[in-house]
């Protein structure tokens, strides 16, 4: 499905250090298939045709971006992270204010999920598009999952309307601007996009997305995420 004229533009915050990747180098500019992992998800985002520009945010003082295969490709603006997440992804939607129309779109990809399939961002830019309101990738949660009331004490939650969130996540340009804007001049700490739409009172569906899409977060999902992507490419 072609984006009825409106544009989308995916903002990916790359400016974190992965402190629990036990590293001196940030984790997505770790080695990773012939490449960096940042490098790996950049493709997967340019392999869509319904994606119209990204924008990657990085710190200020990154010694490693000029590295990138990417780092003159025409559809990449650039813009200097936050202190938070949330921040970061407001500086990107900043940086390309003067591109954005009424009506456009943004989707928001950690860095760090070199993993995800094409295939599932379009289905989500598709289903956005389709009912005119912001979604996610999420994946349901099959294990038991319990809740700590106290020590010693215990309750066995529902996992019937349980999801994983992961990303992209897909909202309109100006929804998304004002929910992450509200967020920060409350104060609010908000851990991904949906929490702040929450937090306007704005929907947020779920497409259900392969479970594959992983963030790389410890050392030994590498070696997770190489095997997810051997198993895609066969």
């Amino acid at each position: 499905m072609k984006n009825k004229g409106n544009k989308v533009f995916c903002i990916v915050p790359a400016a974190g250090v992965g402190a629990r990747m036990q590293t001196s180098i940030p984790k997505q500019y770790l080695g990773f298939r012939q490449s960096t992992v940042l490098d790996v998800t950049l493709s997967r985002l340019l392999g869509s045709q319904l994606i119209d520009k990204l924008v990657i945010v990085i710190q200020g003082n990154d010694e490693y971006w000029p590295n990138s295969r990417f780092f003159a490709h025409e559809d990449i603006v650039v813009a200097n992270g936050g202190a938070q997440r949330a921040d970061s992804v407001l500086n990107g939607i900043h940086a390309i204010k003067h591109l954005v129309t009424t009506g456009d779109w943004i989707l928001v990809h950690d860095a760090a999920r070199p993993c995800v399939k094409v295939s599932d961002i379009e289905i989500l830019i598709d289903t956005c598009i389709r009912r005119e309101s912001g979604a996610i990738l999420a994946t349901r949660i099959n294990d038991t999952v319990k809740q700590e009331l106290a020590e010693g004490s215990v309750n066995t939650l529902d996992r019937s309307n349980l999801w994983r969130a992961l990303t992209p996540q897909m909202f309109k340009a100006d929804e998304l601007e004002q929910a992450l804007d509200n967020a920060r001049r409350s104060g609010t700490v908000v851990t991904d996009e949906a929490s702040a739409i929450e937090q306007i009172n704005k929907p947020v569906h779920i497409v259900e997305a392969s479970a594959d899409n992983i963030k790389i977060t410890e050392p030994a999902d590498l070696d997770l995420a190489d095997f997810y992507i051997n198993q895609q490419e066969k």
